[in-house]
């Protein structure tokens, strides 16, 4: 939903995902046609509307169709449907830790046009009104499932509800070639040799002689075989269990899952690995492993997808799941000021002269300092330690 209480002519929302730049990424943009695009621009065809675009991509940026608001109060339903699929290196003996620390940016941008003679003059002419920054808090083991209202500012007075979805969807051998070796590499050498051999035995031929394979080498593979595993699992069974909830009940659908214990998945894959003497045969049955199992993210994230995106029920519980996890975060702040009783007695307003005292109190707390932030923030919304304006409205 889209809401704008001031005059202009044509307007669009930009996006785009946005890595620190020593992070090596690859970020691929998928435009999908909501259920009913086909009706709109049918509709639109009928009412002789040439003047709107359609939904595209300019170089790393999403961009909304572009849509006409008229000389009122305004609600427009954009319904445009973004995916992005983002790949990055990790270092494979801390998956979980650095891919919940990666710092991953939604940049929003409201663009507009006053002008009417033709598509290309509008594109030519849009010029950006205002953006806001959101900070993506991805835990691969949990997913990221939230709707927020994104203010912009007050001159144009209007507002954009995000629906955004986020989950681990494949592990694999990298890609992507960068200058120089990051930090972040599978491989601690050249980023060329880091293949899941080198992840699993190091930078070391490998044998298929089980008299030639010593069981620590055997045992340390196993373990970073159980990790891999063990969070491609654990990312299928959050997603599960939030999809599962939804159909149950927040849709009212009658089709069902075919539920997975990804425990027990996971015991019988490590019970099977551990059968393996040699590192060869090892190597082919844990890629075999990797592999079935990122086909089942891949294929679980495809129906939840088409299950949940524009669903009106689902996004009401996302927003008033926000809310209250905004909201209760600071719920149980509660800080006292002491005054002497002089200070109490003459004519001293705490309100005016101690104001800065008391900010400085609260940003130095504990509380304050221990404080999570949410896993899907705007800090010019939420508030800013570094800024007075500690708490959003």
């Amino acid at each position: 939903m889209f809401y704008v209480l001031y005059i202009f002519r044509f307007y669009q929302i930009r996006t785009a995902l946005r890595t620190p730049p020593k992070v090596p990424s690859k970020i691929e943009i998928t435009l999908q046609k909501s259920q009913d695009y086909a009706e709109k621009q049918l509709n639109r065809k009928k009412k002789g509307d040439d003047n709107e675009i359609p939904a595209h991509v300019i170089n790393d940026w999403a961009v909304s169709r572009t849509f006409q608001i008229l000389y009122r109060s305004e609600d427009i339903a954009i319904n445009d449907v973004i995916l992005y699929r983002f790949h990055t290196l990790v270092n494979s003996a801390h998956l979980e830790d650095e891919i919940s620390k990666l710092e991953i940016q939604l940049m929003v941008e409201l663009w507009f046009s006053e002008e009417q003679n033709g598509t290309g003059a509008v594109l030519a002419k849009a010029e950006c009104a205002s953006q806001r920054q959101l900070n993506l808090h991805i835990n691969p083991t949990k997913g990221l499932h939230h709707h927020v209202p994104l203010l912009f500012d007050y001159f144009h007075l209007c507002c954009v509800e995000l629906t955004v979805h986020g989950t681990l969807i494949a592990i694999h051998q990298p890609f992507l070639s960068v200058p120089k070796q990051p930090k972040t590499a599978w491989s601690s050498r050249n980023p060329e040799l880091s293949t899941i051999e080198t992840v699993y035995f190091g930078d070391r031929q490998i044998s298929s002689d089980p008299e030639k394979c010593l069981p620590i080498n055997l045992h340390a593979a196993w373990q970073m075989h159980h990790r891999i595993c063990n969070l491609l699992l654990s990312a299928y069974e959050s997603l599960q269990s939030t999809f599962e909830y939804y159909l149950s009940d927040i849709c009212g659908s009658h089709s069902k899952l075919e539920h997975i214990d990804c425990h027990q998945k996971l015991q019988k894959i490590m019970d099977s690995i551990r059968l393996i003497d040699n590192e060869e045969d090892l190597i082919q049955n844990g890629t075999r492993d990797i592999t079935q199992l990122c086909a089942a993210n891949v294929i679980l994230w495809t129906q939840f997808l088409e299950t949940v995106t524009l669903d009106q029920g689902i996004i009401f519980h996302l927003a008033k799941e926000h809310h209250s996890i905004r909201v209760k975060r600071l719920a149980e702040g509660f800080f006292m000021h002491e005054y002497p009783k002089n200070e109490c007695l003459s004519c001293y307003e705490p309100s005016y002269h101690g104001h800065s005292d008391l900010a400085a109190m609260v940003r130095s707390s504990m509380y304050l300092q221990m404080l999570p932030p949410l896993d899907l923030e705007c800090l010019e919304l939420d508030g800013d330690l570094l800024s007075k304006n500690l708490v959003g409205c």
